[in-house]
């Protein structure tokens, strides 16, 4: 026991996080604005999936208390519970009424009034759209549908959005809109014409109107996406894990956030949630090995060679889209191998005490909010919204059963 001790200590003074200390001063809330740099995408992928996996392969102390089954815990785990952060806002998920999860951050006056100026075409990311001032002066970025797959993107980016915020965390106004083509304007700045616009659009019409995801431009001196890797000893960001392994959120990566510095506080984002649910956003429905494993897994491909292929990722490739709207979104899900599409680096660091917390916040959601999270999508079929209903259920069910004994989910 004794000896126990002794290299716990020494473990921890070796380690990169620090113990727990008052919350004041803990890491995970920024009293200063910082200074932010965003790396090119290439980039932070070969960073997250080759330099810090050797990183971490060489960090003596981190090998050593993985060994020893003690990980670093977490700086602002207290009592079992996260205090507020720059990334988190404790919410009583049991007084939220329906509505509320419903609207999530949205106020009624944040909703997109017509008409819309199209001020930029969007160029970053995946996903179809383009940036609009609507009639109040608001700014907002509009993402569309793939023609061969209407409301999955879409729906799955505002249904993950409601569900995160009634969590604790952070995220912009998400709302689906039906836009008529004559409430579109195009700035005199853009080179492509009103009537060119609309014919490219034309194919995502329904009776001359285009579903949309509208994101209202988030308020504030916006500094840029935060890294993962700096506030991996955050309790909140390395349990995003389950509840993006709970929404099946691949597109983990740091270009998915954005800090925000506004009235002297800082507020760090979660964006783009078009590769959630059963979306993906560039090709239409999930494959289905998405959430199984990385897109680029040397230690999966090793264990399999190795072993002869008795070791597999657990993904089934019998698994197929439920519909064009809900895509592949599976209820099977093992939280202790699920991984989203690029290492995630907070993700890994995720101990069973943070897991044990975020459960118990899964927990506390009942089927009327998640039915009412799930109607935010405003999905044409109902089989369509009762089915994601189903699955976000199955799933949770799987978190709980394995970080809450005998907990069930809130009926």
């Amino acid at each position: 026991m004794k000896r126990r001790i002794i290299l716990s200590v020494l473990l921890g003074c070796l380690s990169g996080c620090a113990t727990a200390r008052p919350v004041a001063s803990h890491p995970c809330t920024l009293t200063d604005k910082p200074i932010l740099r965003k790396q090119p995408i290439a980039w932070h992928l070969f960073d997250v999936t080759v330099l810090s996996q050797l990183e971490q392969g060489l960090n003596m102390a981190r090998v050593a208390r993985t060994v020893v089954g003690r990980p670093m815990p977490s700086v602002n785990l207290i009592n079992g519970q996260v205090p507020d952060s720059s990334f988190f806002t404790n919410r009583k998920l049991s007084a939220l009424h329906p509505d509320e999860v419903r609207m999530g951050p949205t106020t009624p006056d944040q909703l997109p009034q017509p008409p819309f100026m199209i001020t930029r075409l969007k160029g970053e990311g995946k996903t179809a759209g383009f940036f609009v001032t609507d009639a109040k002066g608001d700014r907002f970025l509009f993402k569309l549908d793939r023609p061969d797959y209407p409301e999955l993107v879409t729906g799955a980016e505002v249904v993950t959005s409601k569900l995160l915020h009634a969590l604790g965390y952070h995220v912009p106004s998400y709302e689906i809109i039906e836009v008529a083509m004559d409430d579109l304007r195009v700035s005199s700045k853009l080179t492509v014409s009103l009537d060119a616009l609309r014919q490219r659009l034309a194919g995502r019409a329904r009776h001359d109107r285009i579903r949309v995801s509208a994101s209202r431009i988030l308020d504030g001196d916006i500094l840029g996406p935060f890294r993962f890797k700096r506030f991996q000893c955050c309790a909140e960001l390395r349990a995003l894990r389950l509840a993006y392994a709970w929404v099946n959120n691949t597109d983990a990566k740091d270009h998915n956030t954005l800090m925000v510095w506004t009235a002297n506080t800082v507020k760090g984002y979660l964006i783009d949630f078009g590769t959630a649910l059963g979306a993906n956003a560039s090709k239409g429905a999930k494959g289905p090995c998405q959430g199984w494993v990385y897109d680029v897994d040397l230690k999966e491909l090793t264990l399999e060679l190795l072993t002869l292929g008795v070791r597999n990722s657990g993904c089934d490739p019998r698994e197929h889209s439920w519909s064009p709207a809900v895509g592949a979104f599976s209820p099977r899900l093992d939280p202790l191998r699920w991984k989203p599409y690029a290492p995630n680096l907070a993700f890994e660091e995720l101990t069973e005490a943070d897991a044990r917390w975020m459960a118990s916040r899964l927990a506390q959601f009942s089927r009327v909010q998640l039915e009412a999270a799930v109607a935010a999508g405003k999905y044409s079929d109902t089989r369509d919204a009762a089915r994601i209903v189903e699955v976000l259920e199955a799933r949770r069910q799987a978190i709980l059963d394995v970080y809450l004994e005998n907990e069930t989910s809130n009926q």
